[in-house]
């Protein structure tokens, strides 16, 4: 009996090693998801000095703060569009919580570029320390959501 192949290539996951300053691999990825154009450099050091800001203001350990941050904005939901019987509907499914992580970072770092405050830094800072009191825009998306995926619970049982 033949033994039939994938024609799908198959990826490699790409590596990514703790960072250098705190060795924790949450903080290397929220660096790679503010990096722009290959310059970590400048992404580290906006990175590091938001955090320094944020322990002087809140004055807690940077660890807990991010995990708090990372929670307030993770979502549980994801929603995904299918056509059936000629109409569209949003079916809500559970994500994972590395899908739910990189989702987080990214309403975090997208939404701190939004804001009208003067130099990414600021920005970032901001965005994080309305996040950890829960009143930030990444938040109001995550709420977002939520009420749709309540909204349509009833297709759930939908295969994506």
């Amino acid at each position: 009996m033949e033994q039939k192949m994938s024609r799908k290539k198959k990826y490699l996951k790409i590596i990514i090693f703790n960072d250098i300053k705190y060795g924790s691999y949450l903080f290397s990825k929220f660096i790679n998801y503010i990096m722009k154009n290959g310059k970590k450099q400048i992404a580290q050091k906006i990175f590091y000095y938001s955090i320094n800001l944020i322990t002087i203001k809140l004055k807690k350990n940077p660890f807990f703060l991010i995990k708090k941050i990372l929670l307030n904005v993770q979502p549980i939901f994801e929603i995904k569009k299918r056509k059936i019987g000629g109409m569209n509907y949003n079916i809500p499914f559970k994500i994972n919580l590395k899908r739910s992580l990189m989702f987080a970072m990214k309403w975090i770092v997208f939404n701190s570029r939004k804001r009208n405050e003067n130099g990414f830094k600021n920005k970032l800072v901001g965005e994080m320390i309305d996040t950890y009191y829960n009143n930030s825009l990444s938040t109001k998306q995550k709420e977002n959501i939520l009420k749709i995926s309540e909204q349509n619970k009833a297709y759930s049982n939908f295969k994506i």
